[in-house]
């Protein structure tokens, strides 16, 4: 395949992967009713996945050998810390829906509730983007983290706004990433294709996307459980 073919292929499988109509991804998206309780566990197991999101692209871009993923990798970054303002980084963005759903200050100082999927999707990601391949781990955090992301937080979104007395306001960090990471899938398409030009490229980067979404489906079981008992 030329890279552009490729790229075409690699996001549908990316769009049709398993992760995205998981149980927990199918459940949340069908409440009539989402309970503030549930609600809250919720908010709080997605927490720590919130705060760690950018450090494995930020070890990324630190080993990556090319240019253009770099640039890219660095301005998704900037865009993640709120482009310079503290107050609008993402994981401030994200505290709002997690006091709107009853959290304590502790419970958000504590830095949410780590349930064992999570902890081993952190350390994979973790241990994954600081070492081996930098092409893969472009790809693990620059596709597997941003294609699927609209449709996902899509998927959320239908059940979040069952929550009562949930605002949108409340919800902008998944209303805002539905269309900022078209914007961010868009800008990592375009920094890999020419890596993706080569079999052996194209065999590195697949094998990085795949390493996230199949991680992410076992932190997405373990969600389930917490949330829904």
């Amino acid at each position: 395949m030329n890279p552009e073919q490729f790229m075409e292929v690699l996001e549908q499988e990316v769009l049709s992967h398993p992760v995205l109509t998981d149980p927990c991804v199918t459940r949340i998206a069908s409440l009539t009713s989402f309970p503030r309780e549930q609600a809250r566990r919720f908010g709080l197991a997605y927490y720590p996945h919130i705060l760690r999101t950018r450090l494995y692209q930020a070890n990324a871009l630190g080993m990556a050998e090319d240019e253009g993923v770099q640039f890219s990798l660095a301005g998704i970054l900037h865009d993640e810390y709120g482009n310079g303002d503290p107050a609008r980084t993402h994981m401030a963005v994200y505290r709002k829906f997690l006091f709107a759903v009853g959290a304590t200050p502790e419970e958000v100082g504590a830095g949410g509730t780590v349930i064992p999927e999570l902890r081993l999707y952190i350390d994979a990601m973790m241990a994954y983007t600081r070492g081996g391949d930098w092409l893969s781990a472009a790809a693990a955090v620059g596709i597997a983290m941003e294609w699927p992301i609209p449709y996902l937080y899509g998927e959320f979104l239908k059940g979040l706004r069952r929550i009562p007395g949930i605002t949108e306001d409340d919800l902008e960090l998944f209303t805002g990433h539905v269309g900022l990471d078209i914007v961010h899938s868009s800008m990592m398409r375009e920094a890999l294709l020419p890596l993706a030009a080569t079999a052996d490229g194209q065999a590195r980067i697949r094998a990085g996307v795949m390493y996230n979404m199949d991680a992410r489906r076992v932190f997405m079981a373990g969600l389930a459980r917490e949330v829904f008992g």
